[in-house]
């Protein structure tokens, strides 16, 4: 019997930290029909080298992103782009390690937190050279189940519908689907967005323009 996968189960799980975020990616690959394989990741030489040449070393949950899913085109790039090691970029404060598609935001990790093993996560939504950083969520991890789950329902293979919310819509969300907790936290800001899910379905609600 195939195992089951229940997002109202396995989302709030995988924001436990890294290893429950990284299983939760292969489990969520896996339940699409295209399960993680060993070349999926960048290989470590690529890896130290992106280090050599920025001069610092890449925090853990990084390390281990790029190793496990880098490749993932289908997990990890659409909307936001996965910055290949040799364009990952360290300006004074923040190393860059995302973009929006055309650039009008960058997500990085700050310098001076670069030494935990689940740093927290900046943006620069300014659409200027990376002289605005504002918190966006309190663990890299966490950020990385954000963009499977947003990547993969705003667009790519398995993206879903996207209509503007209805009046009945509110009843159905909270009475017949689960709250999700929210995947990102930024420090002191209240999360835009709201995910809810049922046995096989996940929807997002935006929240950004309230």
């Amino acid at each position: 019997m195939p195992e089951i996968f229940d997002l109202r189960v396995e989302l709030p799980a995988a924001l436990a930290g890294p290893s429950a975020a990284w299983r939760f990616i292969e489990r969520f690959a896996a339940h699409l029909g295209a399960p993680v394989g060993a070349d999926d990741g960048f290989p470590e030489a690529e890896l130290a080298a992106a280090e050599l040449r920025l001069g610092l070393r890449l925090p853990s949950a990084m390390r281990e992103l790029y190793g496990r899913f880098g490749r993932r085109h289908d997990l990890l790039h659409g909307l936001r782009l996965l910055l290949p090691p040799e364009e990952l970029e360290a300006d004074g404060s923040a190393l860059i390690r995302q973009a929006e598609k055309f650039w009008l935001y960058q997500i990085a990790v700050p310098i001076d937190r670069i030494a935990e093993t689940d740093p927290p996560v900046l943006i620069d939504g300014s659409s200027e050279a990376y002289d605005d950083w504002e918190p966006f969520a309190d663990r890299f991890s966490a950020v990385c189940v954000e963009t499977v789950m947003s990547e993969n329902s705003l667009c790519g293979d398995w993206g879903g519908w996207h209509r503007e919310r209805l009046a009945p819509d509110a009843t159905y969300l909270e009475q017949s689907l689960t709250p999700i907790p929210p995947l990102i936290v930024p420090g002191g800001q209240e999360n835009a967005n709201r995910w809810y899910a049922g046995a096989d379905v996940l929807v997002r609600e935006d929240r950004s323009d309230r």
